[in-house]
C-alpha cells in the first residue's frame, strides 16, 4: 500500500492507499463479529469470531489488493465499468476461497465424511453475503461521492460569488477616485488605473489556490485604492515574517483581500478619524497564520452595526468545507476587531480524493 494519490475511477477510492486499507479491515473485522454473532449460541462465540475473520479479512485483503492492482485500467473506463469490474472482482474471490476453505475443510476435518451438498451450501452463502455486502459498500460510495459533488458546486458557487462581489464593489469608488485624481495627480490616476486592472485580472483568475504572495499583492493593489479614498483616514502595517521562498506557498484565492476589505469598509470606513489595519502573516514549523485586525467603530462596540461578522461568515464557510485544517478566529476586542487564518502548510482541497 502506499501513500501516493493516484487517481480514482467515479465513486470508486484509491484501494492503494493505507486510509482504504484500514477501512476495509475495520468494516471486515464489523462484518465478521456480526456473522459470528448471528451463529451464536449455536457455536461457541470466540472460536467462530477468530475462524469467520480469518477467511473475511482474507477476502477483503485480497480484494483491496487485487483492485489496487487494477488501479490504473480501471481509470480507462468508465465509472459504471469500474464499478461492475470491481463488483465482481470482490465475487470471484469470494468464491475462490470458499471452495479452497470447503476443500481444506473436506480434507483436514472431515476427509471420511465429505458432504458436497454442505459445501455447496457453504460456498452459496458466502458468495451472497459478499454479493449484498459489496453491493451496500457501493451504495455508500456513490452516495457520499454525489454528496462530495454537492459540497463542490456549493464551493464553487462560493467561491464565485466571493469573486464577484469585488467588481461591482470596486467599480464605482474606484472609478471616482480616478476621475477626481485625473486633473490634479495624473500620475496618482495612472498607478490607480494600474491597481484597478491588477484586482480584476486576479478575481477573473480561474483556480482555488493561489500563491501566498499573488494574495498579498492582490491585497496591497485594494489597499493602494482604498488609500487614495480615504487619504490619511486609512493607516497600514504590515508585519511579514515569511521569506521569498514562502511566497510560493498555495493558499486559498481570496482568503487575505476579502479579510483586508472588511477591515476597511467596516472598521476605517466607519470611524470618521480613520485607523490602522494591521496585517500579519507568519510561518510556523507546519502552519501559515495570517492576521488582519483593525479598530473597531463605536456603533460596532454598542451592538448596532454587525456587518463585519456576518461578512466573513461566508469565509468561514469556504474554508471549513473546503480545506482540510484550516480555521478562522474572529475575536472582537472592546476597541478592536482581531481575525485569524490558520492553514496547514500541507493542506489540500476537500475535492482531492484521500480516501
Amino acid at each position: 500500500m502506499s501513500n501516493d494519490h493516484e487517481p480514482s475511477t467515479g465513486f470508486l477510492p484509491n484501494f492503494c492507499l493505507d486510509s482504504t486499507l484500514l477501512l476495509v479491515v475495520v468494516m471486515a473485522e464489523l462484518l465478521a463479529v456480526v456473522l459470528s454473532l448471528s451463529s451464536w449460541p449455536l457455536a461457541p462465540f470466540w472460536r467462530s469470531l477468530a475462524l469467520t475473520s480469518l477467511f473475511v479479512q482474507w477476502v477483503a485483503l485480497s480484494s483491496v489488493g487485487l483492485l489496487c492492482r487494477l488501479r490504473r485500467p480501471l481509470s480507462s473506463v468508465r465509472p459504471v465499468s469500474a464499478a461492475l469490474i470491481a463488483y465482481l472482482v470482490v465475487l470471484l474471490v469470494t468464491l475462490l476461497f470458499s471452495i479452497m476453505t470447503a476443500a481444506f475443510l473436506d480434507w483436514y476435518v472431515h476427509p471420511n465424511a465429505i458432504d458436497l451438498h454442505r459445501d455447496l451450501a457453504f460456498v452459496l452463502r458466502n458468495a451472497l453475503v459478499s454479493a449484498i455486502m459489496a453491493a451496500v459498500a457501493l451504495r455508500y460510495l456513490y452516495l457520499q461521492h454525489a454528496w462530495k459533488r454537492g459540497v463542490e458546486a456549493r464551493l464553487d458557487a462560493r467561491l464565485h460569488a466571493l469573486q464577484a462581489r469585488i467588481r461591482p464593489h470596486f467599480l464605482f469608488n474606484s472609478m471616482n477616485t480616478i476621475a477626481a485624481l485625473i486633473r490634479g495627480r495624473p500620475d496618482d490616476a495612472e498607478q490607480a488605473v494600474e491597481d484597478l486592472s491588477c484586482m480584476f485580472r486576479s478575481a477573473l483568475r480561474d483556480g482555488e489556490w493561489t500563491r501566498l504572495g499573488d494574495e498579498i499583492e492582490l491585497a496591497r493593489h485594494y489597499l493602494a485604492l482604498e488609500g487614495l479614498r480615504l487619504g490619511e483616514r486609512l493607516d497600514v502595517a504590515w508585519r511579514l515574517d515569511i521569506d521569498e521562498r514562502d511566497e510560493d506557498l498555495p493558499v486559498p484565492a481570496l482568503s487575505l483581500q476579502p479579510l483586508v476589505e472588511n477591515a476597511v469598509y467596516h472598521g476605517i470606513q466607519a470611524i470618521p478619524a480613520g485607523g490602522c489595519v494591521s496585517i500579519a502573516i507568519a510561518r510556523t514549523r507546519d502552519r501559515l497564520r495570517i492576521a488582519v485586525t483593525n479598530p473597531r467603530p463605536a456603533a460596532d462596540r454598542q451592538g448596532t452595526h454587525t456587518g463585519q461578522g456576518m461578512a466573513l461568515e461566508n469565509i468561514r464557510e469556504r474554508l471549513e468545507l473546503g480545506y482540510r485544517g484550516a480555521n478562522m478566529e474572529i475575536r472582537a476586542e472592546p476597541d478592536r476587531f482581531h481575525v485569524e487564518l490558520s492553514l496547514p502548510l500541507e493542506t489540500t482541497d476537500a475535492r482531492t480524493d484521500r480516501r
